[in-house]
């Protein structure tokens, strides 16, 4: 059975602009350190081929970390990755330490990354990990079939509402004609709805449309709610990010509890284990009913890592986080939601709903992902209907919404009405500079807020259905939100 992989992507949303010169691998000057000389390597094979990936986790990946992931998964995300940012060229350091090295580079669609080449302190110093963000907004694909025939020029002066809406139209209209985009979206600034329109079917079989009020699984959007919640709880004095959860969790195993903070959890950083990835929870999916049920399958698992020395994306460590809701707050953590986050930020049309309760008015899930690769450009209309379900979602995904609710959400942001004003800098960046998406299986969701402007996309086909528009109508969105350079004579 394939398994559906939950997702999220956070960029804080800079609009860096740098004009450094076109440079190469081999022009950069790299520390001469540990980091430096992975990070050399890793771009001269990154840009190369297959083989010379393959060469290069063997050569700078230690034979235990390669049996954890070993080279055909990590291929995988170096092929994902090829597909949708182009080829890298280095650009500078940012900054250099023994284990650890911080990098700009940019990809072929002139959006700049910050990369953070992870180094074990103890020799032989092999490399633990990478992290990659793009400065430019969620990731996905950078054209692909149907996409705007050119992106918005970097030059000239910023695009103005009418121009985004007509090219989100346009775009959408394309994608939606080849079968490439089925779902809504909607795009608001300053709590004005600019664009609001829905593409496709709901459920193909019974002939239902899709809607701007049709509710669609998020995937890993929910992961924000959860934040949200543990800032609230924060901000109330109940907890704080740097507390172990051996405070809240008594039953978890205390040697790692004793270990794991909140912010680890929050940042990926703690070692617990990706509970979708668990065996255990395939084994009878439909019984995960409550936030209880999701603890228990991932509470005695090992860690993968020490506390804090690696990053790893983990659905496991967000269950944690809403064990932590739950048992901080005295409260269902579903109830709890419901009551302090979607109900103040009048969001009706959002849950976590189980899998035979569904509303009726439910996206029914289609994908073209197996097994093996899926065919390079896939017949429109030929995906499956998802079959393998959870019996509902948990605090790391899996919840329903609709891109009116989301935009409601980021309008009650933006108004303080879930958090003040530091915490909801700390969940959605100063200015509001948030981007988001969630992914699986017949699953793709972008959430986009920059400045004023909100845009949500859900589609019920796979990824990147939505993420692409972080691509084109997005980084649109973020030029017209840029603060324009001063005038007169660049400084030296």
């Amino acid at each position: 059975m394939k398994r559906p992989l939950g997702r999220l992507a956070t960029f804080m949303l800079l609009g860096l602009t740098l004009h450094a010169p076109a440079i190469t691998a081999d022009d950069l000057v790299y520390p001469t350190t540990e980091p430096g000389r992975h990070a050399r390597d890793y771009f001269t094979a990154y840009n190369a081929d297959e083989p010379a990936m393959r060469t290069f986790f063997t050569a700078h990946i230690s034979a235990a970390d390669l049996k954890t992931r070993p080279a055909e998964q990590r291929l995988e995300i170096w092929h994902r990755m090829r597909d949708e940012q182009g080829r890298l060229t280095p650009v500078r350091v940012l900054d250099s330490k023994p284990d650890e090295l911080t990098m700009l580079a940019r990809n072929e669609h002139g959006d700049e990354l910050r990369l953070v080449f992870h180094c074990a302190p103890d020799p032989p110093h092999t490399l633990l990990g990478i992290q990659v963000e793009n400065l430019a907004g969620a990731g996905g694909d950078p054209g692909g079939p149907g996409a705007a025939s050119a992106s918005p020029s970097p030059a000239g002066p910023p695009p103005t509402d009418a121009q985004i809406v007509t090219a989100l139209a346009s775009e959408l209209d394309s994608l939606s004609r080849i079968g490439a985009f089925s779902g809504a979206v909607q795009l608001d600034k300053d709590g004005t709805t600019l664009f609001a329109r829905a593409y496709g079917m709901a459920d193909r079989k019974r002939g239902r449309i899709n809607t701007t009020e049709t509710r669609f699984d998020i995937g890993s959007i929910n992961k924000i709610f959860t934040t949200t919640a543990i800032h609230q709880l924060a901000q109330q004095g109940k907890l704080a990010l740097d507390d172990s959860i051996a405070r809240f969790l008594p039953d978890y195993p205390a040697q790692a509890a004793r270990k794991i903070t909140i912010r680890m959890l929050l940042e990926h950083r703690s070692g617990v284990p990706d509970v979708l990835e668990m065996p255990e929870l395939w084994k009878n999916a439909l019984a995960v009913r409550t936030a209880d049920d999701w603890y228990r399958l991932i509470r005695d698992q090992p860690l993968e890592f020490e506390p804090g020395t690696r990053e790893r994306y983990s659905n496991g460590g967000f269950v944690i986080l809403g064990m932590i809701v739950q048992r901080v707050s005295g409260e269902d953590y579903y109830a709890y939601m419901r009551d302090h986050l979607y109900r103040p930020a009048h969001m009706s049309r959002t849950d976590s709903y189980e899998a035979d309760r569904l509303p009726a008015d439910v996206a029914v899930r289609y994908t073209n992902d197996t097994d093996s690769r899926a065919p390079a450009a896939p017949a429109p209309g030929s995906e499956q209907v998802v079959t393998s379900t959870l019996g509902r979602g948990s605090a790391a995904g899996g919840g329903y919404s609709t891109v009116g609710d989301l935009v409601r959400f980021a309008r009650a942001m933006r108004a303080h009405v879930l958090l003040d004003a530091s915490h909801t800098d700390a969940v959605i960046g100063p200015g509001a500079a948030l981007g988001i998406a969630g992914g699986s299986p017949g699953v793709n969701a972008l959430v986009e807020l920059s400045g004023p402007f909100t845009l949500v996309a859900l589609a019920n086909l796979d990824p990147p259905a939505a993420e692409r528009l972080a691509k084109t109508v997005g980084r649109m969105v973020r030029r017209a939100t840029a603060t324009p350079p001063p005038l007169g004579p660049s400084p030296h």
